[in-house]
This record gives C-alpha cells, sequence and structure tokens, in this order.
C-alpha cells in the first residue's frame, strides 16, 4: 500500500486488486462454470476469448439469469449470461475514483486492464479489506494536521494522550493538554 503524506493521500487499485482473476472460456456450461466457481472460492469470473475480456459472470448472473428463470444449466453457455460491456479501470488509478464509479454504476466489481491485457479484478471484498488501516491512516493524518492556534495556546490533539484540547502548550517537543502537563 502506498499512503503518500504531505502531497495528496492516495491508494492505487493495483495496491488492493486481486492479480489472479479467474478466466474462462465463453463456450463453457453454467453448470461447468458454476462448479470452477466453487473450485477456485470465487463469487465472479471473467469471460474470454484469446486472451481478450468479453464479459463478465457472477454468483448474482447464476441465480438470476439461468436458476430463477428455470434454465437447463447443462445446456445453457457462459456467453448466454455474461454481463458486458464490462466495466473497467486501470492499474494506476485511484481507488477513491473506483469506488466512485461502483458506486454511480451499482457495480460490485471492476476488472483491472492495461490496454486489452487483464491484469485483475477489485472486488468490494478487496476494499473493505484495506479499509480499516486506510481510515485509521486517515484519521491520525487528520490528528496531525489539525492544530490551530488561540492566543497562546493551540487547540488540536494532544501527543501524549491522543485527546482533543482547546489548551495545547509545546512542552520539549510535543504539545501536551492541561492533565498531561500537570503529571510532568
Amino acid at each position: 500500500m502506498s499512503f503518500i503524506r504531505n502531497e495528496r493521500i492516495t491508494l492505487k487499485v493495483s495496491d488492493v486488486m486481486d492479480p489472479n482473476p479467474v478466466c474462462i472460456d465463453k463456450s463453457l456450461t453454467v453448470k461447468d462454470v458454476a462448479k470452477i466457481m466453487e473450485e477456485k472460492d470465487t463469487e465472479v469470473v471473467l469471460v474470454v476469448e484469446n486472451n481478450k475480456l468479453l464479459g463478465i459472470i457472477t454468483e448474482k448472473d447464476l441465480l438470476t439469469k439461468v436458476l430463477a428463470k428455470g434454465k437447463d444449466p447443462e445446456k445453457v453457455k457462459a456467453e448466454e449470461i455474461m454481463s458486458y460491456p464490462v466495466k473497467y479501470v486501470d492499474a494506476f488509478t485511484d481507488l477513491l475514483h473506483a469506488i466512485t464509479i461502483m458506486v454511480k454504476n451499482n457495480i460490485r466489481r471492476l476488472v483491472v486492464l492495461d490496454k486489452d491485457k487483464i491484469l485483475g479484478i477489485l472486488t468490494v471484498t478487496d476494499i473493505l479489506r484495506v479499509a480499516p488501516s486506510y481510515i485509521s491512516f486517515l484519521q491520525e493524518l487528520h490528528r496531525e494536521t489539525e492544530v490551530v492556534k488561540v492566543g497562546k495556546y493551540i487547540q488540536g490533539y494532544c501527543e501524549k494522550c491522543g485527546e482533543w484540547s482547546d489548551v495545547l502548550l509545546q512542552v520539549s517537543d510535543l504539545l501536551l493538554c492541561e492533565r498531561c502537563r500537570e503529571n510532568l
């Protein structure tokens, strides 16, 4: 992960994506697709032909386009139920921009491409995996930058106890609240 201080905070899609998406041939039956999804423990497969992305199939596609419609999974082909065109981003896309694309399009996955080459897939699960550390980093950065001088005092977070204070004073190299200054 690449958090950058003192510049724009960025996390790129390449920092978070799964670099090994499961790819299948368009001629496979839905039954075979479901078996592959089970074996590979994935909720999504990319449909390809000659290494070119054609479409995407999710567990929801299996449910809504086959099972719910009473179709025979042994007769329906992957290309018949795949979703296309596929939304995609490049590996250097800012993660927040990718999330915006996902929200605006009501999708939970984005394919990551370099021109026509498949580099990976970004899923909501991938985003949630990094969210706690990303949020923690942003909170810490916010604490470091949220300092306001009011008269002889400074408002911000005490660098010893971490509590907000309106009366911070610099003691040695630390900004300390009144309670922490008294406990010295």
